[in-house]
């Protein structure tokens, strides 16, 4: 909590522009990371809590800008595109931060509030799904366990206040119609 508080304020005194969102259902970023199991989840190195990487916001607006605004100025190299998220020779004119995890949102587990909790996805038929065979009724399933998180999330953008405006709006458009996440079909 002490460490959620002080990069809130780090951030408003950066002139970041703050909103919080929450997680509708289960949330898994990260699931194809480096992890000691079969499966990972990004959680903070130092706290061991979950949060969204700038870079996945930042990623997820971009695409949606690209794949569903009008007009030429919103597709990758127009314009506004160019300037909002930058491009390899330059950055973007508005910074994505991290958005952290905001203490006691999660689901409820008794008394308590939870972020991480486990989940499982089954595989019913691997070799179809890698392309070998077709599914069959004989095919073993095999449930691969990982974590997800719950609960709210504190988004923040930095820049021209314009940009930043128009950036917010982009995102809350994409998290509401796309998600982030390995889950977003759920």
């Amino acid at each position: 909590s002490h460490f959620f508080t002080l990069w809130e304020r780090s951030l408003r005194q950066m002139g970041a522009v703050v909103h919080t969102a929450c997680a509708q259902g289960r949330l898994s970023v990260g699931l194809g990371g480096e992890a000691v199991l079969e499966t990972a989840i990004t959680l903070h190195r130092t706290y061991g809590i979950p949060y969204i990487p700038g870079s996945a916001l930042k990623g997820l607006a971009a695409r949606y800008a690209h794949k569903h605004l009008e007009g030429d100025t919103w597709r990758i190299g127009g314009d506004a595109h160019t300037i909002m998220f930058g491009d390899p020779k330059s950055a973007g004119y508005v910074t994505f931060f991290d958005a952290l995890y905001v203490p006691n949102s999660g689901h409820k587990n008794g008394s308590r509030s939870q972020a991480l909790w486990p989940d499982v996805i089954t595989v019913h038929h691997p070799n179809y799904y890698q392309g070998d065979k077709p599914p069959a009724d004989w095919d073993s399933p095999t449930p691969v366990p990982f974590l997800s998180a719950t609960g709210k999330y504190l988004l923040a953008i930095g820049g021209p206040e314009q940009w930043v405006g128009k950036a917010f709006e982009i995102l809350a458009l994409a998290l509401a119609e796309e998600g982030i996440g390995a889950k977003t079909s759920s």
